[in-house]
């Protein structure tokens, strides 16, 4: 790799990362209904889940698996917002 390309890859790392932040930031501060309407997906995605595995779990685990549901979920916000805001800083389509 030249070091033209690690300075573009460096560039869009960079990029990407501080968008990341601005995501979260939104997420935590502006978006209060959206990050209370994933804790309620999260939860119900959790009685699917139970439902489904036909298996009950105690409430620490029942609240564990929502946090988890709760993370990605956040962080699939996250990128979705760092890679739509550098689609519109591009105007062009960025493959994952």
């Amino acid at each position: 790799m030249n070091s033209i390309d690690r300075e573009g890859c460096n560039d869009f790392e960079k990029t990407i990362r501080q968008y990341l932040k601005q995501g979260r930031a939104k997420l935590a501060n502006d978006l209060a209904g959206t990050r209370e309407a994933i804790k309620l997906i999260a939860e119900d995605k959790t009685r699917d889940f139970l439902k489904v595995m036909d298996r009950g779990l105690d409430r620490d685990e029942r609240r564990f698996l929502s946090e988890l549901i709760i993370t990605g979920m956040y962080q699939s916000f996250c990128f979705g917002y760092g890679i739509g805001m550098i689609e519109g800083h591009t105007n062009s389509r960025i493959m994952l």
